[in-house]
């Protein structure tokens, strides 16, 4: 590994490595202690590094903890991509490029919005990688279905699908979500809505999310063998509920947290009871393993 960069309060370090394919991925990993258990944080499309500072802060006392950038969306260049580029196969395999880089050989995977979906390709495609399954706030594209869906859900499906296949389209999808607010809440983490900031962060997060919800999360879901446990809150504007209860009801072995008061940034936010509900199951996991 090349040199790294310390962030934020604690001994938390950035670097880059290179893909299969040659692009450049981004992570975050907290100083590590060889007698600590790993969690890998599948972080949400499209969010600086930065985001996951609280996260990593409220677990680095008794874990080692990684998590990274998804591929190509925020990158400082102009370029076009395909979703070709973005396929579920190339996620799972930046998870693989960058886990690879620590000695563990089993991680606990946190999976975060989006990164929720990824988190299931992982448990498919490498299960021995995996030791205990967390998908908190899930984003599962079951458009298809009124129940499990929001209506901040589907105006963004709209956007970011007209963004997508069009690109005549992109521009005016840009200006809108410039001039508008989607979400009825001002109770946001700055830097959120990044992918939004610049014409080509749009494009790219637009061709990503395409390939995104191509993939049908219910049928991972019959396939994963970890214990897991599935977390939603009934003031999540953005993430559904109901999707997260159909996807635990597809797991053979699932446990679901419903938060009453939770919206859909706890995991950013300093010691918030998203972090603590995580934190007690991970506790009582190793409780039961003794």
């Amino acid at each position: 590994m090349s040199k790294l960069k310390y962030i934020g309060r604690n001994k938390m370090k950035q670097d880059a490595i290179k893909s299969h394919d040659g692009i450049e991925l981004h992570y975050a990993v907290t100083d590590i202690k060889e007698d600590k258990p790993w969690i890998a944080l599948i972080f949400p499309f499209g969010l600086k590094l930065d985001l996951a500072t609280p996260f990593l802060q409220f677990f680095e006392p008794q874990y080692n903890v990684v998590v990274w950038e998804t591929r190509s969306i925020l990158e400082d260049s102009t370029r076009e991509v395909g979703k070709e580029e973005f396929s579920i196969e190339n996620h799972l395999s930046d998870m693989k490029t960058i886990l690879d880089l620590f000695p563990s050989e089993k991680y606990i995977v946190v999976g975060y919005c989006s990164g929720a979906g990824i988190a299931l390709g992982a448990a498919n495609r490498y299960p021995n990688l995996i030791n205990d399954l967390l998908l908190v706030h899930g984003e599962y594209t079951m458009l298809k279905l009124e129940e499990c869906t929001t209506n901040f859900a589907r105006e963004i499906d709209s956007l970011l699908s007209m963004a997508g296949k069009d690109e005549s389209y992109l521009q005016s999808v840009f200006d809108k979500i410039k001039q508008e607010r989607l979400e009825e809440t001002s109770n946001r983490p700055d830097g959120i809505d990044m992918p939004f900031t610049r014409l080509e962060f749009l494009r790219r997060h637009s061709a990503n999310y395409l390939s995104y919800k191509a993939n049908d999360f219910e049928h991972l879901a019959q396939w994963v063998p970890h214990k897991t446990l599935l977390m939603s809150g009934e003031l999540d504007a953005q993430a559904n509920v109901e999707s997260t209860k159909r996807i635990a009801s597809l797991i053979p072995n699932a446990e679901v947290y419903i938060d009453p008061d939770a919206d859909h940034y706890g995991l950013l936010r300093e010691d918030s009871n998203t972090l603590i509900t995580i934190w007690n199951y991970l506790y009582g996991q190793q409780a039961n393993a003794a």
